[in-house]
């Protein structure tokens, strides 16, 4: 009997190990966890020092570093982080560069992160633009007001992140506003302002102390883990 051509061999040995192994099985074995990925921002950088929290401390400084300290507690409940910046840039770094790298990554959320040396508390502000009217899909999205259709996910976000703020005792401030940009984004966003800690028996604890920082990090990454778990929209994780 004849030997069957190498062709009809190969074929039959592809169906049985197909039958044994399925295909869509080893597929999805070779598929990454989903993990929702979170962008921070940290404002300002490079010749853009922003406020002058203390005779030593530069707001571009301090926003790196909270960024840095954020993404451990982050990663660490499951999220994946990604940054609009991991360094002092040397050159000026536009506010429309920062929404450029946030809508090219399509993330979850977008966080972007300030402080200052006056006031009390954490501000969390979001868009003061309007919901679109119109539902419909459209294929060009104006930049000025990109954060519009995110703007119902965006209030959800901030007021899972005030609660979270809250149930750690933190003073927080809720508030909206036109800015970039938070306008230019096109996904859940919030600006994050740290403040000092004011007391009413003893001084303000200022925003280098570095308990008071923790504090609020760690009720931030409180806040996004209740909002995945709640309000996150569908598709959002990766």
């Amino acid at each position: 009997m004849p030997s069957p051509p190498r062709q009809i061999v190969a074929l039959l040995t592809l169906a049985i190990l197909t039958s044994l192994f399925p295909v869509s099985r080893y597929l999805n074995a070779q598929q990454p966890t989903p993990r929702t990925v979170i962008l921070l921002d940290p404002a300002h950088g490079g010749p853009e020092t922003g406020a002058h929290l203390s005779d030593h401390l530069l707001e571009k400084d301090f926003t790196l570093a909270f960024a840095a300290r954020l993404r451990t507690l982050l990663t660490a409940a499951g999220f994946t982080v990604i940054s609009t910046r991991d360094a002092d840039p040397t050159v000026p770094f536009a506010t429309d560069q920062r929404a450029e790298i946030a809508n090219h990554a399509h993330p979850a959320a977008c966080l972007i992160l300030h402080a200052t040396a006056s006031g009390s508390g954490v501000h969390l502000v979001t868009s003061a633009l309007a919901p679109p009217d119109d539902d419909s899909p459209t294929s060009i999205i104006p930049w000025d007001t990109a954060q519009a259709a995110s703007i119902p996910q965006s209030l959800n976000l901030a007021n899972e992140l005030g609660l979270s703020l809250l149930h750690a005792k933190l003073p927080v401030l809720l508030s909206r506003a036109s800015l970039r940009p938070l306008d230019n984004l096109t996904c859940p966003a919030v600006a994050i302002e740290i403040a000092p800690l004011a007391t009413a028996d003893s001084s303000p604890t200022p925003v280098t102390d570095d308990a008071w920082q923790q504090h609020v990090a760690q009720a931030i990454a409180s806040g996004l883990t209740s909002w995945r778990t709640h309000n996150a929209p569908a598709g959002a994780a990766r």
